[in-house]
């Protein structure tokens, strides 16, 4: 047994609707569509943090890898996993005509996912490990709650304030979507609420802009191996304090239109003395890829896609360009002497970033091993 105190992130996804849907539909199909519905889960969860333990109707983990901290990692994580929970809520829906209670009643199941950040030890019960401590006893308080009376949301994100904090998030008291509970033997704890299945909605209606190998292509993919994974690799490059180090930049200014939370339509200037790249988020899958849209001369811009790809000792990163778009006379003139002009800037300058992020990966994998 390890007695070690821990400090990390706490988070339980938890499947609302549970116990009336076993009580009021025929096991067999209603066991069927709930393990379906974990197993959407489960690789999210295996793939970033550590699956603690499953309790019937929930998922507790943990995650106390340091590189989560000072960015929206768990958020986007949280996401994430509803996205999996609904999608997969989906294809059920649309590949059967059962017209059993358990397959008709389904919709009435739905996700709520508990975000909080403390300190935790494992304690060994009857030969089980299982994390103990008052923080652990807060995040499970805090699923009883006034969220859904109070918002009227149903499926909800719910943040406490010490994990916001540790994430380096804004938010404020005077937000519709801040609240608190307060909780004997704790005192008040204040949370933020996110609506996840608006979210998942908003996510469904985006436009997709993903560059694929086979599209055409300004210049040849570029891609090189890390020794940590993709979840790491993609914060090693989005992640603010990162990123500035990663781009050799002397500051970049983030201008998001949802508070402090980048993602699709977030704004990046990049400082390097005095010339700025100004480039857009046009597509943000976190882990996976993210997509930019970099403002160029004459009106032209241009579409690259940054894929993160795991493996069996780290991920290759990818990089992709499409090719140079003019949407007027003059940027189309200019089109051709700006795209051979990339052409030759673009192969040293992107092998000389992804050579210093492979560094900058040794580095922070030397630190810990936590954050491979």
């Amino acid at each position: 047994m390890s007695s070690e105190v821990k400090k990390g992130f706490l988070t339980v996804a938890d499947i609302s609707g549970y116990t009336r849907f076993l009580a009021e539909t025929e096991l067999e199909h209603a066991n069927g569509i709930l393990k379906d519905l974990f197993d959407s889960m489960i690789p999210e969860f295996k793939k970033s943090v550590t699956i603690s333990k499953f309790m019937g109707d929930a998922i507790f983990a943990h995650a106390e890898n340091t590189a989560y901290e000072n960015s929206q990692f768990m958020v986007d994580f949280s996401k994430r996993v509803y996205n999996s929970f609904s999608d997969k809520k989906d294809i059920i829906r649309i590949n059967t005509d059962c017209t059993c209670n358990a397959c008709k009643h389904m919709d009435e199941l739905d996700l709520k996912i508990f975000v909080h950040y403390g300190e935790y030890m494992n304690q060994n019960i009857n030969g089980n490990e299982e994390l103990a401590g008052s923080d652990v006893n807060t995040i499970f308080r805090l699923m009883k709650n006034n969220v859904v009376d109070d918002t009227g949301i149903e499926a909800y994100l719910l943040i406490t304030e010490p994990a916001l904090k540790a994430m380096d998030l804004d938010y404020g008291s005077s937000d519709k979507m801040f609240g608190y509970k307060e909780i004997e033997h704790v005192g008040k704890v204040n949370y933020l609420i996110n609506d996840l299945f608006k979210n998942w909605q908003d996510s469904k209606n985006n436009v997709k802009y993903f560059i694929d190998k086979d599209d055409p292509l300004l210049i040849d993919e570029l891609s090189e191996e890390f020794c940590v994974s993709a979840d790491i690799a993609f914060l090693m490059y989005t992640k603010p304090e990162w990123r500035k180090v990663n781009l050799h930049a002397d500051k970049i200014d983030i201008f998001n239109k949802n508070g402090s939370n980048q993602g699709i339509g977030t704004k990046l200037h990049c400082h390097h003395g005095d010339e700025v790249s100004k480039m857009e988020i046009s597509d943000w899958n976190p882990g996976e890829y993210i997509s930019l849209k970099f403002a160029l001369p004459f009106g032209l811009t241009l579409r690259g896609t940054y894929e993160f790809v795991d493996v069996e000792n780290g991920c290759i990163m990818k990089i992709r360009f499409g090719q140079v778009e003019g949407n007027n006379i003059v940027s189309k003139i200019m089109a051709g002497f700006v795209t051979k002009k990339l052409k030759k800037e673009f192969p040293p300058m992107f092998q000389g970033l992804l050579q210093g992020m492979k560094e900058f990966a040794k580095t922070i994998s030397h630190k810990g091993s936590e954050l491979s």
